[in-house]
């Protein structure tokens, strides 16, 4: 009876495994800009300081192993060809077609909003601590504080999807502090992690990171045609994105960009279905999809329909 039963329970997990890859969305691609630098020198010898977060939030990111994070090296040369500074200050307009160029989904900005040490003395030779001649030692105690402030934004509709913030704190006591070591010691180096606002730097960005996957999470997949052939599409999702045949998506097109006439800043833009398609072929960067759609164009966009 026993052997009976189990029999069509391991039949029907092994097709749950086959079936399921055929809906599952693959990764999405991820940029992260350069944070701007606000601190106003608050980091005193530290350099690099939105270069550096920005790595490190990459270095999260693609640990996270919910991304595939472009590299920067195709970022800055982007950033170039645009004639753009590779930094947060860019609007989330600029933003969306620098990642458009990329070919990724989201794309982050933002700035380092504090990065600093406070220092203060504690005297403890009346503490207990018995010392020659009766005289003390000065025990240093610093506290790091680092900030960050983010935004996500949807390369395809230009929206920003979330403000994503993160913050650290981290506090050292000792007769010896870590603050002498800088700047010898910088992002990336041996060493960094280890001191107090490397420390705190790891909390924010590891707090940063959280919220961009568990937003991620949120949001339906979404992909750019690159091609059109017949009732044939190809779309900038591949196997390297986890894309499988099978997958039916919905083909949108944007209406016309609603703009504030005050303040001249898009407010976004409605968006329709026009059909749907079918992924018929998955290539390493690229798929081909069928679809029933009429008039389609490159400036369409496929989306998972909540």
């Amino acid at each position: 009876m026993m052997k009976n039963f189990v029999r069509p329970v391991v039949v029907l997990a092994v097709l749950m495994l086959l079936i399921q890859p055929l809906y599952a969305a693959g990764k999405k691609k991820i940029c992260v800009m350069d944070l701007e630098d606000k601190t106003q020198g608050q980091h005193g010898g530290w350099h690099n300081v939105g270069s550096g977060m920005s790595d490190m939030l990459v270095t999260a990111l693609v640990k996270s192993n919910k991304f595939i994070v472009i590299e920067r090296e195709q970022l800055q040369k982007v950033m170039n060809e645009q004639s753009l500074g590779q930094s947060g200050a860019v609007s989330a307009q600029t933003a969306a077609k620098i990642g458009q160029v990329l070919g990724v989904s989201y794309i982050i900005t933002g700035s380092v909003t504090e990065f600093g040490i406070k220092e203060s003395k504690l005297g403890v030779g009346n503490l207990g601590r018995v010392l020659p001649f009766g005289g003390g030692v000065d025990t240093k105690t610093n506290k790091a504080v680092v900030a960050m402030d983010l935004r996500m934004i949807n390369t395809t509709t230009a929206e920003i999807l979330k403000a994503v913030k993160g913050e650290g704190e981290e506090k050292s006591t000792g007769v010896s502090i870590d603050l002498d070591v800088a700047p010898s010691v910088d992002f990336g180096k041996d060493g960094f992690d280890e001191t107090v606002i490397g420390k705190a730097v790891r909390k924010a960005v590891d707090m940063a990171a959280k919220d961009i996957v568990a937003s991620e999470s949120s949001e339906p997949w979404t992909a750019r045609i690159i091609k059109i052939d017949g009732n044939q599409i190809y779309l900038n999702s591949g196997e390297e994105n986890g894309e499988k045949t099978g997958r039916v998506v919905a083909i949108f097109r944007k209406s016309e960009e609603l703009i504030d006439p005050e303040s001249g800043v898009s407010l976004g833009s409605e968006e329709k279905k026009i059909g749907t398609a079918k992924i018929i072929k998955v290539e390493k960067k690229f798929s081909i999809a069928e679809t029933d759609a009429s008039g389609v164009t490159k400036d369409d966009y496929l989306k998972e329909e909540k």
